[in-house]
């Protein structure tokens, strides 16, 4: 007959009794084997079928699933500022002429470096920026601001 699987809920739920029971089982259908006129034993279905499948030898028994890893923290995203503020704040500070300057803004493409190029390109087009920019806030450095000033919330 082919084994019996068991969750490890179901074997410990019988609290240590299941293995003598089933032994105690197989011992009075043995008995029984011999008798005339008296009922046969009867037990619990499971202690039946696991006796008559061959007894303990014949169980499998199946341990829970790992618990799931829990999952990976979420990285928060990036604290992100208007970049309408960060222009102001530098303006306020006295340097928007010279941050425009360096960015190079109404200077005809063709006279700018791909970086150069890029780098005012990307200023341009962007409508928030994340205060952990690095690139901007070395920007910022460079032209005598304080980033974490510029780029606060």
């Amino acid at each position: 007959m082919p084994g019996i699987e068991i969750t490890r809920a179901i074997h410990d739920g019988f609290a240590g009794t299941l293995e003598p029971r089933v032994d105690a089982f197989i011992a009075a259908l043995e008995a029984h084997s011999m008798s005339v006129g008296i009922p046969a034993p009867s037990e619990a279905p499971l202690v039946e079928a696991i006796a008559r499948a061959g007894g303990m030898a014949a169980v499998t028994i199946i341990d829970p699933p790992a618990p799931a890893a829990p999952p990976e923290p979420d990285v928060p995203p990036p604290l992100l500022i208007a970049k309408l503020v960060v222009v102001e704040r530098i303006g306020m500070a006295g340097k928007l002429r010279e941050a425009r300057a360096a960015l190079q803004i109404g200077k005809p493409d063709d006279d700018l470096s791909d970086a150069a190029l890029m780098l005012r390109e990307r200023w341009e087009a962007a409508s928030t920026i994340a205060q952990d920019d690095a690139q901007v806030r070395g920007f910022l450095a460079a032209l005598g601001l304080d980033p974490d000033a510029i780029l606060g919330a």
